[in-house]
């Protein structure tokens, strides 16, 4: 099944370099909330994070980010620093944004970049002497090539994976709470 399933793939879904699928957004502003990219959380608004703020008080070269857009950490994108940004915002000189060209998904292309396969493939095209140099600027990651499905396939991908997560999240939320009540009775019974 799993072979067959492969070969549907091979026959219906489309091999395009990135940079077919995206452009990269070089919009800048020091005005908005400023954004961060996490490896877990995708883009989150950099005042939830419990971290010191060591942006620059110049912000005039900052990023803009748009809801919608892709935005990744150039030099963490092979550790999957990337998401899809739910916030209007901007973000750090030393990030990437790209938004999507017609027909695609982003929701889509960012569970796709977060798969193992994919992040192995930024990290072969990422650039620099060492891995804490590595990075991976728009041009190079335009020039990898992944395969697509149509749109409509794209956002039912997209919508199967959400509701996957959010099933996940629940039964992590469940198992935290049990773990929390069996803490709570150990004292009480074995007292």
């Amino acid at each position: 099944m799993h072979d067959n399933i492969k070969q549907k793939e091979k026959k219906t879904w489309e091999q395009r370099k990135l940079k077919e699928v995206f452009n990269e957004r070089k919009e800048k502003s020091a005005e908005g909330e400023l954004l961060s990219v996490t490896i877990n959380s995708g883009i989150v608004k950099f005042n939830s994070l419990d971290r010191k703020n060591n942006s620059s008080s110049n912000k005039s070269n900052y990023r803009v980010v748009k809801v919608g857009d892709i935005a990744y950490n150039s030099m963490r994108m092979w550790q999957g620093a990337s998401g899809v940004s739910p916030y209007n915002g901007i973000v750090s000189p030393a990030y990437t944004v790209i938004t999507p060209r017609t027909n695609v998904d982003t929701n889509f292309m960012a569970i796709n970049f977060k798969r193992i396969s994919m992040l192995q493939i930024f990290q072969r095209n990422s650039q620099g002497l060492t891995s804490d140099t590595w990075n991976l600027k728009f041009p190079a990651l335009g020039e990898i090539k992944v395969r697509i499905p149509s749109f409509e396939e794209q956002k039912q991908l997209s919508l199967v994976f959400s509701r996957l997560n959010s099933l996940i999240a629940a039964n992590e939320y469940n198992h935290k709470n049990a773990l929390n009540i069996r803490a709570r009775f150990y004292p009480c019974i074995f007292t």
